[in-house]
């Protein structure tokens, strides 16, 4: 369905277009639904906890004055106790005095708690049995006791039984009055102000339902407009949508544009193309390789007049180098100088000691242009070279006793350019020499030596002079010969060798 098809949408892809937007509208339908759902249920709840707060403190303010009245009443009921005692009390020493009469405010005070104690004289004839055995014991304490003592008893229990009375009333008249104003004010109150509340969540909770009806009721509808739209909308139900497909009209419009977009099917033979691969990969496969190859070879290869390994090392010395101490004479890391002979064996040209890790020590640069002069076939300066430049320094130049010695570097002594064949006559000689050598040996044997004279131009820093460049370098551009027996004596003269064409460079290459 989502493939493209340029001028022309086929009723297929029309129709599936038209389902997809009607589910979205039902989709659409649903989450309004939800939504309003979601919204309802967040006012109950808020609206539940509000009303249910209401119903709360109407009920504490219930328990609150029934509580209040609770109290009063029990602490009446012991005020009443104690008058009834006290009265009891003195009605039984008016008895035992025998007719006495009481003065006036006795006598009030026993008519006033005759009037009040008319509603309890059921309550009180019920104790009266329990009430004589303490007033007869009274009475017993005082058996012996005079008129006086008796009257003077009953006096003081006409005191207490007036004063319980003054309590008792007080306390009946404050329970009533808490009464009264509970239940004929603040109850009906509280009882009206429930009845709103159940009024009120009645008809909010009828309301909430017709809301959800109502709202049931209208997604219900919008799904049924949107699968089967009503008469004279103007659009057509997911039915009709389906039955607008016309797969052969499809075919037949699809086959019209292919064949009018299409063009001629190149019958032709498939070209080969070949890989291409990545640089690396290419230079493992096919590496350019320079140690161990023969020097007019490699150059002939490459297109070069000087191996490209000895002109980027003598670069980076020169940029780096040259007020080293002991250029040439320090080693590098082992490692590191055949990590960058495997580089250069690979393809010298992408190699560029300015970034390569690898030389930030330069020694590992010397290091591997050494080995490379070390394994040049057949050596940088011909064998048949060789024999006629060291013909120039014969043995019986150096100090007797020396030539057989094994430790040839540290015993190598001066030379005296003036004495033997002369100095004209070994310049000339070796510029014969040089020129008889083919044209890359003598083309990098130039480039080299004039790369060492500008080394030992700063000899004051690197401690490099000729001398010492001659004992690293003779016995790699002429290595020695075959006969061990040979060898110290051939490693000090050509070290002689290379150390005359360093200081007479210029006028032995002048001369070639």
């Amino acid at each position: 369905m989502d493939r493209p098809n340029p001028g022309h949408q086929s009723t297929q892809q029309a129709s599936w277009q038209r389902l997809v937007e009607s589910h979205e509208t039902l989709a659409s339908n649903r989450m309004k639904f939800s939504i309003t759902l979601s919204e309802m249920s967040d006012f109950l709840s808020n609206y539940v906890k509000s009303k249910e707060a209401i119903r709360r403190k109407l009920r504490d303010t219930e328990q609150r004055y029934q509580k209040a009245i609770e109290e009063s009443e029990s602490l009446l009921e012991k005020a009443r106790a104690k008058y009834e005692v006290q009265c009891t009390e003195w009605e039984r020493l008016l008895l035992k005095t025998g007719g006495g009469k009481p003065d006036g405010a006795f006598a009030s005070a026993a008519t006033s708690a005759s009037g009040a104690t008319h509603s309890t004289t059921s309550s009180a004839m019920t104790k009266t049995k329990n009430v004589s055995n303490a007033v007869s014991g009274i009475f017993g304490k005082h058996k012996g006791s005079t008129q006086e003592s008796l009257e003077r008893l009953g006096q003081e229990a006409g005191v207490k039984a007036k004063v319980a009375n003054e309590a008792y009333k007080r306390l009946l008249q404050q329970t009533n009055s808490m009464r009264r104003d509970f239940y004929d004010v603040q109850l009906p109150k509280i009882l009206a102000s429930v009845m709103g509340l159940i009024e009120e969540v009645d008809q909010f909770l009828k309301f909430s339902l017709g809301k959800y009806a109502y709202t049931y009721e209208s997604a219900i509808l919008a799904d049924a407009i949107t699968l089967k739209p009503m008469d004279g909308a103007g659009m057509p139900g997911m039915v009709e949508m389906v039955g607008e497909i016309d797969s052969k009209a499809d075919l037949d419009a699809y086959l019209m544009a292919t064949a009018k977009h299409g063009g001629r099917i190149n019958r032709a033979s498939i070209p080969y193309k070949e890989y291409e691969m990545s640089t690396t990969a290419r230079l493992y496969a096919s590496p350019k390789r320079i140690f161990g190859v023969p020097l007019d070879a490699q150059l002939e290869r490459d297109q070069q007049q000087v191996p490209l390994i000895i002109v980027k090392c003598a670069d980076a010395v020169e940029a780096f180098g040259l007020q080293n101490e002991g250029i040439y004479r320090q080693s590098g890391q082992s490692s590191q100088v055949n990590k960058l002979r495997n580089e250069f064996d690979l393809d010298a040209e992408v190699v560029d000691l300015q970034v390569n890790a690898c030389t930030s020590d330069v020694n590992n640069v010397t290091g591997v242009l050494k080995m490379y002069l070390r394994e040049l076939p057949g050596g940088l300066i011909p064998v048949a070279q060789h024999g006629v430049m060291l013909s120039y320094f014969p043995v019986e130049d150096l100090e007797p006793g020396v030539a057989a010695s094994a430790d040839a570097a540290t015993a190598m002594q001066d030379y005296d350019r003036d004495q033997d064949l002369g100095l004209a006559q070994r310049i000339s000689g070796m510029a014969n020499a040089i020129r008889s050598m083919p044209l890359p040996n003598r083309n990098t044997l130039a480039f080299l030596l004039a790369h060492l004279d500008k080394v030992q131009a700063f000899q004051e820093f690197n401690m490099m002079n000729s001398e010492n460049l001659s004992i690293v370098f003779g016995p790699t551009i002429l290595p020695a010969g075959n006969n061990p027996a040979n060898a110290a004596v051939d490693i000090r003269r050509s070290a002689k060798v290379v150390r005359f064409m360093l200081d007479n460079r210029r006028a032995i290459f002048d001369a070639v």
